[in-house]
């Protein structure tokens, strides 16, 4: 949020969840707890692929023309954030057989998700024109586009795919994201609203609109939709740090500082929360309260 206070640099800052990759960047020399907090798994999971890794290539090494073992080492790959050697998996497989639209479609995810946009949308074309009702390959290429700043034909292959797949709640959700960038907030609310329709636990979905109607100044119903996500999910950090800054802008201090903590306490690496919290800190009068969570929040962000 563009909103800024007083005699700190700190910004309030409320989490809109846009349409995204996860990771940009190959990762082959990190440590065990980098690794954990990037994929999402513990150190013995990460062992279980690794195990798996092995056995898959002792299968090439037997069979170098088995494309389902090349598609499950390129999986593997994408698990530990190897993209390269994922790429080079599914590229195998696709050479073995070309027409395996599950291959190609985790090839075009891993090239977005190194922002090879380009490789991604031929990828996905290819996939088209093997079959022409695939509303995946549609939707990628919208998000492909959405990622590049062409919002107008992302909208249109969003479009496309919800022809084929109308009640995919993930395509309304995609183009609430299209509509939001565009300030189309009444077409991006009603999306939203629809995604919810047909998928009423879908939590990014209650969290985007909790943030239309912060935006529009309706705190009391953006309230209630972070509240909803936390009756899905009770670990959504992201929700108690929105409810914290609604708290914020409703002068409920107090409040704000004991939901911001819980946010904290579920992921101590969510910048927007320590912000908050110092936000919180700095109208309650704690000063150096204030102070050193707007340094965590620095640290987080990598600001100087």
């Amino acid at each position: 949020m563009n909103k800024y206070i007083a005699i700190i640099f700190l910004a309030i800052t409320i989490t809109f969840i846009a349409i995204t990759t996860n990771y940009a960047h190959e990762h082959d020399n990190i440590s065990t707890k980098d690794m954990e907090r990037l994929t999402g798994k513990s150190e013995s999971q990460m062992k279980e692929i690794d195990k798996k890794i092995i056995e898959y290539i002792d299968t090439i090494e037997s069979n170098p023309d088995d494309a389902d073992a090349h598609f499950n080492l390129g999986i593997l790959y994408e698990k530990k954030i190897k993209y390269n050697d994922a790429i080079a998996e599914y590229q195998k497989t696709i050479n073995l057989k070309p027409d395996f639209i599950d291959a190609r479609i985790n090839l075009a995810l891993v090239y977005a998700e190194r922002n090879m946009f380009g490789e991604s949308v031929d990828e996905l074309n290819q996939i088209l024109k093997i079959d022409p009702q695939n509303a995946d390959a549609y939707k990628y290429i919208g998000l492909a586009y959405y990622k590049t700043g062409l919002m107008e034909d992302s909208i249109v292959e969003f479009k496309k795919a919800l022809n084929i797949s109308p009640d995919d709640p993930e395509i309304h959700y995609c183009l609430e994201n299209v509509y939001h960038s565009m300030g189309a907030l009444d077409a991006a609310e009603a999306e939203l609203i629809k995604a919810i329709e047909l998928d009423p636990q879908y939590k990014e979905a209650h969290v985007n609109l909790g943030f239309l109607y912060y935006e529009q100044g309706m705190f009391d119903k953006a309230m209630e939709e972070f509240k909803t996500v936390i009756d899905i999910d009770p670990k959504f950090a992201q929700a108690y740090s929105n409810m914290g800054l609604v708290y914020c802008e409703k002068k409920m201090f107090d409040d704000a500082i004991t939901i911001l903590k819980k946010a904290i306490e579920i992921d101590p690496t969510l910048p927007e929360a320590h912000n908050n919290l110092g936000f919180a800190y700095w109208n309650k009068g704690l000063k150096d309260k204030a102070m050193r969570e707007v340094s965590v929040y620095k640290g987080l962000i990598g600001a100087k």
